[in-house]
């Protein structure tokens, strides 16, 4: 309180005005879904804050927070025009209706939606007359085979455990990698039944860590586990289920986009080391 009994800001609430500043700057460098930001949220922060400001910086502050919602807001907008203008849809979803499509409706819709880019209308009788003639006069295909040279007999052959340090191929199905991502993931989280992703994803290389994270979408999309993003914190975490619940994909309402460049990986894992 000061002399005249008019509650003053705090450095707390001055802190929680800069993350917000600090979390909507990186909504707008990262491009992702500014639909994660609570806007109605942090505009009640901000009306319940604003009679608390007397200092002119912290009037200044509170300007640029506004300023940053309204960006964020402006993204918001962006982002509907764009996804309803090119008729978005997620490709997980779209993937999983091609793939409960029977084959004689998928080549039903395929023939309805085929549009050549040479149609006979198009052609002289000459120019149809010179491709035909074109064809009937190309050797047979198992002709044209036994002409090729033969393969040499001194081969070399590469061992599957070399291939898969390589990393050319990689041990095992991918449904065995998933489940030992999962009881890994179920190991980390044991004591707190939750794990920071970037602790989780985290690898001995940048390859690796990448690939990590590629499997670790998986556990999400197919119900391994789930992920919380803390906006105000900056924070993303995984969940594990006790057990998998075949979660149908079309469940997923957003798709959530999570950069990893590498010079970032080396920052972080500098901190680590």
């Amino acid at each position: 309180m000061s002399k005249t009994g008019v509650k003053r800001a705090s450095e707390k609430e001055r802190e929680r005005l800069l993350r917000i500043i600090s979390m909507c700057l990186l909504v707008e460098r990262k491009g992702v879904n500014p639909f994660e930001i609570k806007v109605g949220d942090i505009l009640t922060v901000l009306k319940k804050y604003l009679p608390n400001w007397k200092d002119f910086e912290d009037l200044i502050l509170d300007a640029e927070a506004i300023n940053s919602i309204s960006s964020i807001i402006r993204l918001q907008g962006d982002w509907i025009k764009q996804r309803s203008s090119s008729l978005y849809i997620d490709p997980m979803l779209l993937e999983l209706k091609i793939r409960l499509i029977s084959p004689d409706e998928l080549v039903k819709i395929f023939s309805l939606s085929w549009h050549p880019i040479i149609a006979m209308n198009r052609l002289s009788s000459k120019r149809v007359k010179e491709a035909i003639d074109y064809w009937n006069q190309l050797q047979k295909l198992e002709d044209r085979i036994s002409t090729l040279p033969e393969p040499s007999l001194n081969l070399d052959f590469i061992t599957l455990e070399e291939l898969v340090k390589s990393k050319l191929v990689q041990r095992g199905t991918f449904q065995d990698m998933l489940q030992s991502l999962y009881e890994e993931l179920k190991e980390k989280a044991s004591v707190e039944g939750k794990v920071s992703y970037w602790d989780f994803v985290e690898d001995s290389t940048y390859e690796d860590t990448i690939f990590k994270a590629y499997l670790t979408s998986f556990l999400i999309t197919y119900g391994y586990a789930s992920m919380k993003i803390n906006p105000m914190e900056e924070e993303v975490i995984l969940i594990p289920f006790e057990e998998p619940t075949n979660m149908p994909i079309k469940k997923q309402s957003v798709s959530i986009p999570i950069s990893i460049d590498y010079d970032s990986w080396k920052k972080w894992k500098a901190k680590r080391t």
